[in-house]
C-alpha cells in the first residue's frame, strides 16, 4: 500500500492505512530523532509515540500541498524542538530560585528561537535531500538493471549518515583504499543518473 493509497484508507474510515504508514516510516524517523535532533535513545519511542500521534489527529485536515512524508518529517522536527525546549528548561531548575529560574527560562527561550531560525533552513535541506534520496532509491529498486548504481546509492547513503571508511569496507568486504575508490566511482556513476543529481550533497567528498 503506497502512501496516497494508505490516506484514502484512513480518510474511508479504514485501519490499515495506519498500520502501512507506521511501518513505512517508523524505523527512518527512529534515525532521524538520534541523528538530526540527537534525542536520547531512552526517550525515543516517546518522542516517535507524539510524532505519528500528531500525524494522524493532522490527517483530516491535511490538504495535500506537500507529500505525506514531507508533511511527517515536518511534524517530526516540531516534535522533537518541543522535546528540548520542555527538556533544557527543566534542566535549569536545580538549585535556582525564582529569579534565576526566571532568567534562566527567558534565556533559553531566546537561544532556542535562535537555534531553531538557524536550524530551520539546514533542516529543510536535509528534508528535501532526504525526499531525494528517497525517491532515487524507488526508481532503482523498480529497475533491476541498475542493481550497481543502488548499491553505490545504498552506500553513499550509509557514509552520509556517519559511517567510517572502515565500516563501509567491513560491510562490501573490500580494503580501506579499495572502498574509497569504490566510493569516488559510485559518486561519479551517480553524478551522471538524472533522477539522483538534485542530492547534490551526498555526491560531495565525506
Amino acid at each position: 500500500m503506497d502512501d496516497q493509497a494508505a490516506l484514502e484508507d484512513i480518510r474511508n474510515g479504514g485501519q490499515s492505512g495506519y498500520n502501512a504508514l507506521y511501518e513505512q516510516y517508523v524505523k527512518s524517523l527512529h534515525y532521524y530523532m538520534i541523528a538530526k535532533h540527537n534525542i536520547p535513545e531512552n526517550s525515543v519511542e516517546d518522542v516517535l509515540q507524539k510524532t505519528f500521534i500528531k500525524f494522524f489527529d493532522s490527517i483530516p485536515s491535511f490538504k495535500q500541498i506537500c507529500s505525506i512524508s514531507t508533511w511527517l518529517y515536518l511534524i517530526a522536527n516540531s516534535v522533537a524542538s518541543d522535546y528540548w525546549r520542555k527538556n533544557k528548561s527543566n534542566s535549569l531548575t536545580i538549585s535556582m530560585d525564582d529569579n534565576e529560574m526566571e532568567e534562566s527560562d527567558n534565556s533559553i527561550d531566546v537561544l532556542l528561537e535562535q537555534f531553531l531560525t538557524e536550524q530551520w533552513k539546514k533542516e529543510q535541506n536535509d528534508l528535501e535531500i532526504q525526499m531525494c534520496l528517497e525517491r532515487a532509491l524507488a526508481q532503482l529498486e523498480r529497475d533491476s538493471s541498475k542493481a550497481s548504481l543502488l548499491n553505490c546509492l545504498k552506500m553513499l547513503t550509509f557514509q552520509a549518515q556517519g559511517a567510517s571508511i572502515q565500516e563501509i569496507s567491513e560491510k562490501i568486504e573490500r580494503t580501506p583504499v579499495a572502498t574509497r575508490r569504490y566510493l569516488s566511482d559510485c559518486r561519479t556513476k551517480l553524478g551522471q543518473y538524472q533522477p539522483i543529481q538534485g542530492c547534490r550533497e551526498l555526491l560531495n567528498e565525506n
